[in-house]
């Protein structure tokens, strides 16, 4: 049987006086590729934030690999949202696929020859080689969500969390980014996606964590991804999310 890599008990998180997130108990087991779905403010990216100390908790216990965050940091890689980067940054897309390694290295943090060809092969591999002296503000939206993918595919982790990566990308950048995933899942990887589409969910993820505030449901996708739960998460908005999921496979089985 799997060991969980990622064991969250009883995570708590306040923003003052206000919750954030109540009582959040999961796990997360290797070669999975899990959603977080919920309303806006359901705590989805503060979810990802608390895993990795960027947000402190009230309390609750995380453990990635079995140990802490702090010794299992070099087996995890955090995309953050892009609002969330200094765009402005004097950096080119090259350098900051490059930044991906810079936990690795040793001595003097020089990059190797070594180090410098596979960040080559990722841009190329993600349609951005052209693109690799740009300034990373000349990219568009779906260019920087790439390049971040390709700064944490350097890092040859063995976890993943991704807060939104489809947010704002074109719909081939979206394709390429789950296809990514879904080669890095036949690796054994693993990763953890804050997601808001519900008409991909069913196609992209094989669990979900659906969070409102508290945990909805936990499991897989075809278990728990259901009208009872959306309704619970969204409230009236889910009767309307279910017959727009009902008609959209209605036409994709017409069209097939």
């Amino acid at each position: 049987m799997k060991k969980a890599i990622l064991k969250v008990k009883e995570l708590t998180v306040n923003y003052e006086t206000a919750s954030a997130l109540w009582d959040i108990c999961f796990e997360i087991f290797p070669g999975e590729l899990v959603g977080i779905i919920g309303p806006n403010g359901a705590g989805k990216s503060t979810l990802l934030k608390a895993l990795i100390g960027l947000v402190k908790p009230l309390s609750g216990q995380i453990t990635f690999f079995g140990t802490s965050f702090q010794k299992a940091r070099k087996k995890i890689s955090y995309i953050p949202q892009r609002g969330a980067i200094d765009w402005n940054f004097p950096i080119t897309a090259f350098d900051v696929v490059l930044m991906g390694r810079y936990g690795s290295l040793k001595g003097l943090k020089w990059y190797r020859k070594a180090d410098r060809e596979m960040a080559s092969k990722l841009l190329r591999f993600l349609g951005m080689e052209s693109l690799k002296n740009r300034q990373i503000s000349k990219l568009s939206g779906g260019q920087q969500q790439r390049l971040f993918l390709a700064r944490a595919l350097m890092s040859h982790a063995d976890l993943y969390l991704l807060d939104e990566p489809f947010a704002g990308v074109d719909k081939a950048t979206e394709l390429l980014i789950i296809e990514t995933l879904k080669n890095l899942q036949k690796e054994g990887k693993t990763a953890l996606v804050v997601h808001h589409d519900l008409n991909t969910v069913e196609t992209y993820f094989d669990s979900i964590l659906i969070l409102k505030t508290s945990l909805i449901a936990c499991g897989k996708t075809k278990e728990v991804f259901t009208l009872e739960h959306l309704n619970r998460a969204y409230g009236h908005r889910g009767v309307l999310f279910d017959e727009a999921l009902r008609l959209s496979k209605h036409k994709l089985k017409g069209l097939r």
